[in-house]
Order: structure tokens, then C-alpha cells, then sequence
């Protein structure tokens, strides 16, 4: 990274309750971090939980970072996450305690609200809504939902902001139908969700939180409606960030690769040819395929990609979304979203102006750091914060994530 980016690294600390342990089939435990260290270009700084060196040690650190008013602002989001389940009104939404016992939302496999939108009932999940914080938008990744979000819904909350999580058209509990996807459609989505569910406007704007290629429907929602978005907050974002990269996929998967390119198969036209005919039937069959193979091996591949062992919980929550009638005909849908899509990520960053923040889960095997520092060259002035976690760290590594994020947060105009 560049010596002048601002860089945020969380870190565990060892010997206290819920510290990094190995659990059922090797994977870690989740830890309850409990140490922030702001990190320059040779010092570090503890900010919370216990600290290491001399206090002398620490006051030169602070002096070489200009950290004192960093200092005091994490120490009081530390104390907002902690807060009692008394102080903010959660609008009824139930809550538990994890194993490791960090605050998160209870799976409701009913699902939670739902908002019309162009005639689809989308569900999302809201807490804090008569907090007067600023408007938090949280949008998930491939695969994932709203209840992606279940440890940083109750966290924002508690610390007063306003927050919506969607569950984007063919995901989690919001319809599962033929559409035509692609990152234009979510992003507006995103932006009407924002706007009609979650109340932006230009006097009152949202922060948006995307995760993976929920990252790149939130950065199209941000660069498109600048007005109403106050600040952006990428989460292991997809996209292919390079000089003169196409849109769509960085890479093509195993499904994208199957179905073909989208402009064949969305001909409409009576004439369209018999190779493309064929091309979707092959396509639909192989996706299929694919879709059952992913649906046996829903923990196998969060586990791949998670620093931390994943709960029963999460899987369970994926594999509802897959038993839904229509998940397979949209799965194939869905594989041809990234030939749809016409905008490319490196021009979305561009047009955004306004603050960014990269939340990045540093032993992601899929988005790894590299990414993250070319989105740094683009825009050097984004807070870099990589914690120990991996694709998805908000829930994989959430009490750091949370603290990181509502530092961020909290400092915005």
C-alpha cells in the first residue's frame, strides 16, 4: 500500500474469552477481537482491549499518526456496540447471542418485510428505524441475503444509525424469477430501496455497504445517485478494476462459462437461430447441474472462503433460498447477469467522489488484497482496513468489522 493510505488493521487479541481456537474440522473459532490498531507506515497503535509496550512506546505512536482524536472516536464506538439491549428500540426484531456470545439477528426462515418493487415483494430486514443516525443501506453478495448482515444490523443499531438490509430480486427471501439480471438492475434497486424504504434524499443521505458483488451494485447505486449516498463502503468487492477492463466478470465461473453470452439468449426475436436454441437448452442443463452440485456443498464452500468455522445457522439460510421452485430456472438467470452487464467497475470508481472505505477480509481466497490495492491507486484517499477474515468478514470476523466500520462511519460530515 501507499505510505500515505490510511490503513486500519484489526487484530485478535489472544488469552481472553472467545480468543482464536481451532474448532470442529480445523477451522477457528470466532474470535472476539478485542485489540484496534491504527497502522502507519512503521508504528502501531492499541486502541482498545489490552495493550502491548510501553506507554512511552504508545505516545510516540500516537504523535507519528496525529491519532489522539482517532483514538477517542473508536473508544467510543467500542462502548456504542456494547450497549444494553434497552437503549435502542430494535422494532421488534429478535435477536441472540451467538456462541461466542456477540449480538446478532435470529433466522427467521419465514423471512422478515417485504417492499413491491416493479411488482416483486423483495424482503428486507430493518432495525433503529426511529434512531435519528444517518441511514445505513447493507447489500449482499452472490448467493447471500439480507440475513448476511445478521451481526451488523443489531451493531449500527445500538449506535443509533438507521439501518436497511435487501435482499436483492432472485436472493435469499425475495423472489426467484426469470428476469433479466444484471449489475444495472441491482444497483437500482439498491437506489429505489434506499430512496423508498430507507428514506434518502439529498438532506438526508445513506451510507451503502455492499459485499462482493453486492460491492458493485452498491459502487453502481453510489456513482449513479451521488445525491442521496453520503458515504461508500466496499466489503471484499468483485469487479475487475484494471485500465481497460471489459464489464462483467474479472473471470468467468464454471456456470457463466456454461450458459453462454447473454445477447444470444436474450434474442426475442421468432427468427433466433437454432445454434443459440441449442446453446440456452445446454446451458439451462449444465446450470442445473451446477445448482444442485452447490446446494450439497453449501458449507463446504462458505468454509473455503470463511477464516472462521461457519454455523449451522448460515447454511441453513442458504439452502432455504435454494428450495424455492424457482431457484433453479433463476440460478440460470443469474449466470448470465455478468454478460448483461454493460458498466464497467473501473468507470463507476471513478465517477464516486465521495468518501470510501475498503472493509477487506485479508485471507479472502477469491478477492484477495491485491485487489484492494488497485483500487487504492485509483482512489489513494479511501481507508484501507483489512482484518483477519475472510470473503465475507462482516460475518466472518463481525465485532472487528463493526468496530471498524462505525469508526468510519462515525467521522463522516
Amino acid at each position: 500500500m501507499r505510505a500515505a493510505t490510511s490503513v486500519m488493521t484489526l487484530t485478535p487479541t489472544r488469552g481472553v474469552a472467545g480468543s482464536r481456537t481451532r474448532g470442529n474440522g480445523g477451522r477457528r473459532s470466532r474470535a472476539a477481537y478485542g485489540r484496534l490498531v491504527v497502522a502507519g507506515t512503521k508504528n502501531t497503535l492499541d486502541f482498545v482491549g489490552r495493550t502491548e509496550g510501553t506507554r512511552d512506546a504508545r505516545r510516540r505512536c500516537e504523535r507519528a499518526l496525529g491519532a489522539k482524536e482517532l483514538r477517542s472516536a473508536v473508544r467510543a464506538d467500542a462502548a456504542a456496540v456494547m450497549q444494553s439491549a434497552e437503549t435502542i428500540a430494535l422494532d421488534g426484531l429478535e435477536l441472540e447471542l451467538d456462541s461466542e456470545g456477540v449480538e446478532r439477528v435470529k433466522l427467521r426462515e419465514e423471512g422478515w418485510k417485504t417492499w413491491n418493487w416493479r411488482g416483486h415483494a423483495c424482503n428486507y430486514i430493518s432495525a433503529g428505524e426511529n434512531n435519528t443516525g444517518p441511514i445505513v443501506t447493507l447489500v449482499h453478495g452472490f448467493g447471500a441475503h439480507s440475513y448476511h448482515w445478521r451481526y451488523t444490523i443489531p451493531a449500527l443499531a445500538r449506535a443509533g444509525y438507521r439501518v436497511y438490509a435487501l435482499c436483492m430480486l432472485g436472493y435469499g427471501w425475495s423472489p426467484k424469477v426469470e428476469e433479466e439480471y444484471c449489475m444495472e438492475l441491482w444497483g437500482q434497486q439498491v437506489i429505489d430501496f434506499s430512496q423508498q424504504i430507507g428514506g434518502a434524499t439529498e438532506k438526508d443521505k445513506t451510507i451503502i455497504v455492499g459485499n462482493s458483488i453486492g460491492a458493485l451494485a452498491a459502487l453502481y447505486a453510489a456513482s449513479t445517485s451521488p445525491q442521496s449516498c453520503k458515504g461508500l463502503c466496499l466489503v471484499n468487492s468483485a469487479g475487475n478494476f484494471e485500465p481497460d477492463a471489459a464489464a462483467g466478470p474479472e473471470k468467468k465461473t464454471l456456470a457463466q462459462r456454461a450458459v453462454g453470452d447473454a445477447k444470444d439468449i436474450d434474442d426475442k426475436s421468432a427468427e433466433k437461430s437454432f445454434a443459440a436454441q441449442l446453446q440456452e437448452a445446454f446451458g439451462r442443463f449444465v446450470a442445473a447441474g451446477i445448482f444442485y452440485s452447490t446446494k450439497f456443498r453449501i458449507r463446504q464452500i462458505l468454509s473455503s472462503v470463511y477464516e472462521f468455522e461457519v454455523d449451522d445457522d448460515l447454511v441453513r439460510s442458504i439452502d432455504l433460498a435454494a428450495q424455492d421452485p424457482g431457484a433453479i430456472k433463476t440460478f440460470y438467470q443469474l449466470s448470465l447477469a455478468g454478460s448483461r452487464t454493460k458498466v464497467k467497475a473501473g468507470d463507476l470508481l471513478q465517477d464516486w467522489t465521495g468518501p470510501l472505505m475498503l472493509l477487506w477480509g485479508e485471507k479472502d481466497p477469491w478477492m484477495t488484497p491485491t485487489k484492494a490495492s488497485r483500487i487504492l491507486e485509483i482512489k489513494p484517499d479511501a481507508l484501507y482496513t483489512p482484518v483477519i477474515g475472510g470473503h465475507c468478514p462482516h460475518d466472518d470476523c463481525p465485532a472487528a468489522s463493526n468496530a471498524a466500520l462505525l469508526a468510519w462511519a462515525n467521522r463522516l460530515p
